[in-house]
């Protein structure tokens, strides 16, 4: 039976109701030093690869080799576009990082799929490959569409992984039960590879592999008497060839249908009966979003038989934007000027945003196979299980062997099975929300009023729902200070709880770093160590000794801890407080130190230590340095007001000589509560918050020559030009004019971007710069 998909097509994206987000992150190049910045520029497409409209709220976080949290933004998103920077501090310490983006609805699908890229800062040190022995090996035989069937040809993939889950190439033969040489197996890729023949009743086979010289037998899958399974080609990339087989006892055993799915949504569905041992299929590729589809085929009602995954439009708009005006060579300083067009289906694509960066490629070496690419971070690596290792490869051209590891990767990955679970819904803008309540519950319409405080004033109202809830849009940015108050004519008793969102966990990525130390390119020595002087000498680094009077400031790392502040001495739990009622009772009785609970001018029992005061043969109590959730406290504030069941840690630091306790953090709970909501003067019904509102990002600064005030310094930067918000004109052209500096060599400039219509573009152009 052969059939055509075409009229068989159905409706399928406007039925979706688990909403999916996916992020990248087009980055102005791969290797960084301390001190440099980090361009970034973010596209968020939803399900069917369409310019997301649903979030408007982008994080951004920038994690260390430890897994902790360095610094995170909040970029305003508006047709999924958003674009930002990340300053690299001078006195990062070299190795290999994290950028991590995602929207708060990613974080309803489990596993997660964030995108995460490891980034080079400095000159890391590179591990060698070592040679893997072949009892380490594990070595998995996966028939296409799941089955192995008796006496129908088979397709039947491989996949050969070390114990740190690199794969690793090998070869050797299929034998069966007789001895007999049934086929090879050969032209492996990363470790994948596949090779037919068909099973006979009442034979078993096995594979002799061969890695370094050794060998080893494993046996292959059982073939089955009964099933079904599928079998998939694409030799021609405009169709998509699905075969349907069976064995010959189920040969006309009632309706089957064939779905074909993407990120959930059905896009076709095709009812047939199998008339024979094979039902051959066709789908225009055409019909079909570019990316990775789910093919299963299912009983009549609805049990899946088996299934396959597929990669659709492999290649698709790799020639549609062209470039003119780009010469093959420029002198140091000079100018570049080029032109850039993209054309789809004969017309100008006029509702795109694209991005493009120009960086040396001889002194920041790209790396090729892992650097973020919108291609491999929208259209791979989301669907599948596990890391993919050098991802772009399978996008760096169209040849039948890159579709045929491509089709191998479909194969031995496997499809990641997600489950959807509504635990956020999409953010528009930044939401400040709460409840209101009295002795008996929730209060509806009461009137509630934020007034942001300090400078940028402002002040919005809104009335609570029947639970007693607010909420409040807001667009700002940087830090924002915030009243809450509530007044209502059923009470004047009134409570106000602001709502905290929980942090993202950060998920360790070892496998990756692992990974990346062992594909390693490196910074030109030369122009990093003469860039680092350069940084080292912008910052200020070397500083003359002065004596600094005054109160001490304190600065707090991501994990809420005072950056150089002294020894921590004493930790607090909240384990340590389960039958404490006044937190003051506890300290007075337990802190350490030589610290003690005493009453300062202001007639307020305070944390203090006794300072001994040469001369005057005198002791004086020195108030010890008190934080709230990072926000110092004032000489008025009673500690006695903290509920101790809201408490999470205390911490007390040691400085000074001789050593004594200097300061003490308290982190509560609800990091966004501020410690005046425990002022037992507080009035009723109000409440103060803190709160980061979007971060100010700033524009990359473009060199143009002749300069007004001529310099000796040698223009060393690496990132030429950098461009996050490009918009074609109405014949879809899009200029791009900058300067070169004094680094000569090889120039690379990568245009990434996407349209209206959920198409995807990528191109890569290069030329030299010469003395």
């Amino acid at each position: 039976m052969a059939q055509n998909a075409n009229a068989q097509s159905v409706a399928a994206q406007s039925g979706t109701t688990n909403f999916q987000e996916r992020v990248h992150l087009h980055m102005d190049k791969s290797f960084y030093l301390p001190g440099d910045t980090i361009w970034f520029k973010a596209y968020v497409v939803d399900e069917a690869n369409l310019p997301s409209k649903a979030s408007g709220t982008l994080y951004v976080d920038l994690i260390n080799e430890k897994d902790s949290l360095l610094n995170g933004f909040t970029l305003p998103l508006l047709n999924g576009v958003s674009f930002g920077n990340a300053p690299i501090d001078i006195k990062s310490s070299k190795g290999l990082y994290r950028l991590r983006a995602y929207t708060r609805i990613m974080d309803n699908i489990t596993p997660v799929s964030f995108f995460d890229q490891v980034i080079k800062i400095g000159d890391v040190e590179q591990i060698k490959n070592q040679i893997t022995a072949i009892q380490d090996i594990d070595v998995r035989f996966l028939p296409e569409g799941g089955n192995l069937l008796m006496g129908l040809p088979s397709r039947i993939a491989y996949k050969a992984v070390s114990r740190n889950g690199r794969g690793v190439n090998i070869t050797g033969r299929v034998l069966n039960s007789k001895e007999t040489e049934m086929c090879l197996i050969q032209d492996t890729y990363q470790g994948m590879g596949s090779f037919f023949f068909t099973p006979e009743e009442g034979i078993t086979y096995k594979a002799i592999v061969k890695v370094n010289g050794a060998e080893r037998a494993i046996d292959l899958p059982l073939a089955q008497s009964s099933g079904y399974t599928l079998a998939v080609s694409q030799r021609d990339t405009s169709e998509l060839v699905i075969k349907s087989m069976c064995t010959k006892d189920l040969i006309g055993k009632g309706e089957l249908k064939l779905s074909v799915h993407k990120n959930g949504v059905e896009l076709l569905s095709i009812p047939f009966v199998m008339d024979s041992q094979m039902a051959r299929i066709t789908v225009p590729a055409a019909k079909l979003p570019q990316g990775i589809v789910q093919i299963s085929l299912l009983a009549a009602k609805g049990q899946p038989l088996c299934e396959r995954l597929a990669f659709i439009g492999q290649g698709r708009n790799n020639d549609v934007i062209k470039q003119n005006g780009l010469a093959t060579e420029y002198p140091k300083r000079g100018e570049t000027k080029l032109e850039l067009q993209t054309m789809v289906d004969g017309g100008p694509v006029t509702n795109g945003s694209f991005s493009v960066a120009v960086t040396n490629s001889e002194v920041s070496i790209p790396n090729l196979d892992n650097e973020s690419h919108i291609l491999a971070d929208l259209l791979l690596s989301p669907d599948l299980k596990g890391h993919i290792e050098n991802p772009n490869r399978y996008f760096m051209d169209s040849s039948d062997s890159t579709r045929m590891h491509l089709d191998n990767l479909m194969l031995t990955q496997g499809w990641r099975k997600i489950s959807w679970q509504k635990k956020y819904n999409p953010e528009k803008t930044i939401q400040i929300t709460g409840k209101v309540t009295d002795k008996k519950g929730a209060v509806s319409a009461a009137n509630v009023t934020l007034m942001r405080t300090g400078k940028a004033l402002g002040l919005e109202q809104t009335v609570t729902d029947s639970l007693g809830r607010f909420s409040f849009d807001l667009v700002y940015m940087g830090l924002g200070n915030f009243v809450v108050q509530a007044k209502s004519d059923k009470s004047k008793w009134l409570a106000v709880k602001l709502d905290s969102l929980p942090a993202i966990p950060i998920s360790p990525n070892s496998f990756t770093k692992n990974y990346f130390k062992d594909t390693l390119s490196f910074f030109s020595k030369e122009v990093m160590q003469k860039n680092t002087q350069k940084y080292l000498k912008q910052e200020g680094i070397k500083l003359k000794e002065v004596e600094i009077k005054g109160s001490r400031k304190l600065d707090y790392n991501p994990s809420r801890e005072p950056i150089n502040s002294g020894h921590v001495f004493q930790v607090i739990l909240q384990k340590d407080l389960i039958h404490v009622e006044d937190i003051m009772d506890y300290l007075a009785r337990h802190l350490g130190g030589n610290g003690v609970i005493a009453m300062n001018d202001y007639g307020v029992m305070k944390p203090m230590y006794p300072l001994y005061i040469k001369g005057m043969n005198t002791i004086k109590m020195m108030p010890i340095s008190v934080s709230i959730n990072d926000f110092p406290v004032d000489e008025y504030f009673d500690l006695s007001a903290l509920p101790v069941k809201e408490i999470e840690k205390i911490q007390v630091y040691l400085l000074g000589s001789p050593p004594h306790p200097s300061i003490m953090t308290i982190s509560m709970k609800d990091k966004n509560i501020l410690y005046q909501n425990f002022r037992k003067g507080t009035p009723p019904g109000t409440a103060y918050l803190k709160q980061e509102g979007y971060t100010i990002s700033k524009a990359f600064y473009e060199v143009k020559y002749p300069l007004k005030k001529q310099s000796n310094e040698e223009d060393l930067r690496t990132t030429l030009y950098w461009a996050p918000n490009l918009i074609p004109d109405k014949n879809g052209k899009i200029s791009v004019s900058y300067f070169n500096g004094d680094l000569t060599g090889k120039h690379r400039v990568v245009l990434e971007g996407f349209d209206g219509q959920g198409n995807l573009f990528r191109k890569e152009w290069s030329y030299n710069v010469v003395e």
